[in-house]
């Protein structure tokens, strides 16, 4: 009776995690002209700026554009930038009870200055680091992520730009991905493959 039980409960527990994973979509919006793919691809030399609101995450994303972009478009020559690249990256983590007890954990950052590299530009630069935790057991945790992208030439006009909202808890991925610089690694990796089918096989 009592493993009738127990498996009754294990049962209704993952019925539970998948109600849970089923709440919701990852999602992928870009905004452009087909007049502007010419000039995205003229631009010689763009600048990458990322901003998180946490200075360790600033590097992190700003090293994981790095390598994904640098082999598309140029990046960082010497001299003035004639482009920029901006990114802006924000994630929660979320856990589902499975069997065990659970625990809801967040990830969050404030700030407003662009991290480039080299150092921060922009005024009242302010950096802020929360730590996550979760409670022992069988928890189903993933990220939930926000990253923006925008493609500006030298005059500030916006030429491309990507909306992403990662939902972990729907994908696959999501059992991988556990930790914001995970998803932020990920998020990359999609943008830019829609930033090539968008225009650079135009």
């Amino acid at each position: 009776m009592k493993t009738n039980r127990k498996f009754s409960g294990m049962i209704k527990s993952l019925i539970s995690a998948f109600v849970v994973i089923l709440a919701g979509c990852s999602t992928m919006q870009t905004y452009y002209t087909p007049e502007v793919v010419q000039e995205v691809k003229s631009i010689q030399n763009y600048q990458i700026m990322v901003q998180t609101g946490n200075e360790s995450m600033d590097k992190l994303v700003y090293e994981f554009a790095y390598q994904e972009l640098a082999n598309i478009l140029p990046i960082e020559k010497k001299g003035q930038p004639m482009g920029s690249i901006e990114i802006t990256f924000a994630s929660s983590s979320d856990s589902s009870f499975v069997g065990s007890t659970a625990a809801f954990t967040t990830t969050t950052g404030y700030g407003n200055g662009w991290y480039t590299g080299s150092g921060y530009t922009g005024a009242n630069v302010t950096t802020s680091s929360t730590g996550t935790g979760i409670t022992s057991g069988g928890t189903f945790t993933w990220q939930n992520s926000t990253m923006i992208v925008v493609i500006k030439n030298i005059e500030g006009k916006r030429l491309w730009s990507a909306d992403y909202g990662y939902k972990g808890g729907w994908e696959m991925s999501g059992w991988s991905v556990n930790t914001p610089q995970e998803a932020a690694r990920l998020c990359i990796k999609r943008i830019v493959q829609k930033m090539k089918k968008d225009f650079l096989t135009k």
